[in-house]
């Protein structure tokens, strides 16, 4: 088949969504399809000129990214510049003229996320090059708060049930997503349940870093969160627990990788406030094989986000052998279901529950549970599985002649 991908970024950008498409995309070819990925040249929430939640922006500070390539498994991947921003729709011109000129050289388009612009981009192309569309709303999801939630709701209305009518099938990634489809007009039959998955090749082998942990200042105890610094994502919480959990165990470094997605300053400005800064180390975006060592070297991984559709980092950490805290919501809870964790009930006291459950995890002996979790990580969620499962869906949209 050939496949047409279409994400508003793609890596280097960081991100569920970006490696989510990546990873599949990989797979796909190595199935022997012909995979192309459409995107966006951003990788950040303000290199684009216009307004986002961190405000307005003037000027454009998109890295120098080429148009084409090709990557080392055969996946093409086309970049575009986006023009305008206006929170998470960008105005891409390249990309919907790409879209519309090329759609019919596709069997089958798969586009991503739900508050973007694309997905309806290729509806209407869909529609008008009567080409079969397959959508995975990655980010649709009810915990929203504030103006997110106000624009979740606004494109509830505008566009989001059309859209879902629209699909010729619909990708839930966890079953909170697939609840959402349905509570906005989609039908059961459109849905397919397809959870992310993990690279099993590039985490098996994965051993603790004595390096790393020289580099960290030799702590007896690392404890790891992967998220952009953004506020729902829970960093604020891991921060408010770290008094706690050094009464018991002083000599705990605590980790914090992710892009600043605006909330960095913030949570510098607390652990400071709280007398932990010396004890918090903040990375930024780091080398997808640093954040292997990261993952297999710490103790607990710690995830608190309120908005999680799914969370790929839960996962991966698992897959390295590392214990994981997680919020009891959204895709986080099928997580702890499935595989399993220490969950989080984020409506009580969340900073108390970090700190009883990592000292938890320190004291007690959970080698036995973490070794059946990562081995049932391993065998039963790679990217190579949800890529079949991909294939499957695409043969019957296209076997029904493509009606949603």
């Amino acid at each position: 088949m050939r496949i047409l991908q279409v994400v508003e970024r793609f890596p280097p950008r960081a991100g569920g969504v970006e490696y989510n498409v990546l990873y599949i995309s990989r797979e796909l070819a190595k199935l022997g399809h012909d995979v192309t990925v459409v995107t966006s040249k951003s990788v950040a929430q303000q290199d684009v000129p216009g307004i986002s939640n961190k405000g307005l922006t003037i000027r454009s500070s998109l890295p120098d990214l080429p148009r084409h390539e090709t990557d080392n498994v055969a996946v093409q991947v086309y970049r575009f510049t986006p023009r305008l921003a206006f929170y998470t729709l960008y105005i891409t011109p390249g990309l919907i003229s790409h879209i519309f000129q090329h759609i019919q050289e596709y069997d089958i388009v798969h586009v991503h996320s739900y508050l973007h612009a694309e997905p309806s981009i290729v509806a209407i192309a869909s529609k008008f090059k009567k080409k079969p569309f397959v959508l995975t709303p990655h980010d649709m999801i009810s915990p929203y708060g504030g103006l997110r939630r106000v624009i979740k709701n606004f494109g509830d209305k505008a566009f989001g049930r059309r859209l879902l009518r629209s699909a010729a099938a619909l990708i839930a990634v966890a079953p909170a997503n697939r609840d959402e489809c349905l509570q906005l007009g989609a039908r059961e039959d459109q849905i397919r349940l397809i959870p992310h998955g993990v690279p099993r090749e590039e985490f098996e082998g994965l051993k603790p870093s004595v390096k790393l942990l020289r580099d960290l200042g030799n702590p007896e105890r690392v404890v790891l969160s992967v998220a952009r610094l953004v506020e729902y994502k829970g960093g604020q919480y891991i921060i408010q627990a770290i008094p706690e959990i050094l009464e018991d165990y002083p000599s705990t470094k605590f980790v914090f990788v992710g892009h600043d997605d605006g909330f960095g300053e913030e949570l510098v400005r607390q652990a400071v406030k709280k007398g932990v800064y010396d004890t918090c180390l903040f990375t930024g975006q780091i080398s997808d094989e640093r954040l292997k060592e990261f993952y297999a070297t710490a103790d607990v991984f710690v995830l608190t986000s309120t908005a999680e559709t799914f969370g790929i980092a839960a996962l991966e950490s698992m897959a390295a052998g590392t214990p994981a805290v997680l919020a009891d919501l959204g895709g986080l809870s099928y997580i702890l279901r499935e595989v399993g964790g220490f969950p989080i009930d984020m409506h009580a006291d969340v900073a108390k529950q970090i700190a009883r459950a990592v000292k938890a995890i320190f004291k007690n002996d959970v080698d036995k549970n973490i070794i059946a979790q990562r081995q049932k990580v391993l065998d039963n969620c790679s990217w190579a599985s949800v890529a079949k499962q991909l294939v499957s869906v695409y043969e019957g949209v296209l076997g029904s002649g493509g009606r949603p």
